[in-house]
């Protein structure tokens, strides 16, 4: 049986603690709230689930708090799916002392870690060489807590909301970058420059999200959002990505597309509908992360270079030689 630790009791922590309870494979230790951060990071578990905030730079001294105390790391922070674009000395630091200490560390959930990069990869081991990529996502974000939400931009009239992207405060969804840049990394491509482009959604009409938050007419309701990916001077990858508390009042549908093009001509598109549901999905994910970081090689390890991901044993693949690993003690 894995012990498995998991700091953070918000709505991903404590989805992804029942999940691997309700498959009797995992002594679950928490969720634990922040003030018991020591408690839940030095715990020596096997797997520690980091699912707190977005930024890599804020979770990355728990990070290393968890891989000195000899623990594999999953993270749900969108910058982890590739820390090195965001902080290369750091990333790349973090990814030594796991080394050093036998472990393995890697960020996951559904995008980044599914549609915009594990998927698309998939996909195109069936394509030329030379694909340009189109990828859209279209979400309901109205189970979303306050904090994630106002993170995303909502309940901001235009002017505001510009403001906020310019400094910052608003990141819309996060991790765009990462997924393109594990695709790139993966096929031998390198990004010279990203586009983004992050535009708020206005209601003509209050909505109220009962005891989360209150939308003004005249305020964001939802966001759009799209990044571009430059390889050799020509647009290569393309996210689109809209979230929106009220998909049904604006005609819209929740789906997942990826469009591969060679040479201007479209090969093939995969789309689901309804989307991959934000909330379940990537606690799912993160649950069904344990035995790939377990069997994973020591280092920071991006989706690409990780098993896939499937409800599994939750337990220890048959041998440590499968990983490299020192057994857990």
């Amino acid at each position: 049986m894995v012990r498995v630790s998991i700091f953070g009791a918000g709505q991903l922590g404590k989805g992804v603690g029942a999940i691997l309870r309700a498959g009797g494979r995992c002594h679950v230790l928490g969720p634990f709230n922040r003030h018991e951060r020591e408690m839940a990071l030095t715990s020596g578990a096997e797997v520690v689930i980091i699912a707190t905030t977005t930024r890599f730079r804020a979770v990355a001294p728990d990070i290393e708090m968890a891989v000195r105390a000899g623990s594999d790391v999953l993270v749900s922070a969108e910058e982890c799916a590739y820390p090195f674009v965001v902080d290369m000395s750091l990333a790349e630091r973090l990814d030594r002392l796991a080394i050093e200490h036998g472990v393995s560390i890697a960020g996951c959930g559904i995008n980044p870690g599914l549609i915009f990069d594990s998927l698309v990869l998939t996909l195109l081991g069936a394509t030329p060489n030379g694909c340009r990529i189109e990828a859209r996502r279209t979400a309901d974000i109205s189970r979303f807590g306050s904090v994630v939400l106002r993170r995303i931009g909502l309940g901001r009239d235009a002017r505001s909301f510009a403001g906020a992207v310019a400094r910052e405060e608003i990141l819309g969804h996060a991790g765009f970058p990462q997924s393109m840049h594990t695709v790139a990394a993966a096929i031998g491509l390198r990004v010279q420059h990203i586009d983004k482009e992050i535009r708020p959604m206005i209601t003509d009409h209050p909505i109220e999200l009962p005891g989360r938050m209150s939308i003004r007419a005249g305020e964001s309701a939802g966001v759009d959002q799209t990044y571009t990916a430059f390889v050799g001077g020509d647009r290569w990858f393309t996210c689109h990505w809209t979230g929106h508390v009220d998909l049904d009042g604006i005609g819209r549908i929740a789906s997942d597309e990826i469009e591969l093009y060679s040479e201007g001509v479209l090969l093939q598109t995969l789309q689901a509908r309804p989307s991959i549901s934000p909330q379940t999905g990537s606690q799912n994910m993160v649950a069904n992360s344990i035995d790939r970081i377990v069997a994973a090689r020591p280092g920071w390890r991006t989706v690409a270079e990780l098993a896939p991901a499937h409800p599994g044993t939750y337990a220890f693949p048959p041998s440590n030689e499968a990983s490299n690993k020192p057994p857990h003690t």
